[in-house]
């Protein structure tokens, strides 16, 4: 079955978010710079919200096939899963752009702190 967005075969279109999300993944692991990985997690999440809202524009009513074949080995509906996809979504979405706000607010403080310093001391 084709993807009704893209237009490519679901096999295909997960194979290529897959390889999309592992260097995400790889990056929230190691130990680079914070704001860089949540930038990459908003980015991505942003990305799959446009893609479900492009769904459900064009009226597709059909669970996420996300997971594929896994919700037959957890004993879970498709339909359950969709559901479960959408809260995983939406705790990234919601969780990266906090912390980056959050990230955003700390730097700005610590800027705002280095220039009152600066003044006491000129």
């Amino acid at each position: 079955m084709a993807d009704p967005i893209i237009g490519l075969p679901f096999r295909q279109v997960m194979l290529g978010v897959g390889l999309i999300d592992l260097p995400i993944a790889c990056c929230c692991l190691g130990a680079g710079k914070r704001w860089l990985w949540l930038l990459a997690v908003a980015r991505l999440s942003t990305n799959f919200v446009i893609y479900r809202l492009g769904l459900w524009w064009i009226g597709w009513h059909r669970p996420c096939r996300c997971l594929g074949n896994l919700t037959g080995a957890l004993h879970i509906s498709p339909t359950t899963a969709d559901y479960i996809m959408k809260g995983v979504l939406a705790y990234l979405l919601i969780g990266s752009y906090w912390l980056l706000w959050r990230q955003w607010q700390a730097l700005r403080a610590a800027y705002r702190g280095s220039l009152l310093g600066q003044s006491a001391t000129a």
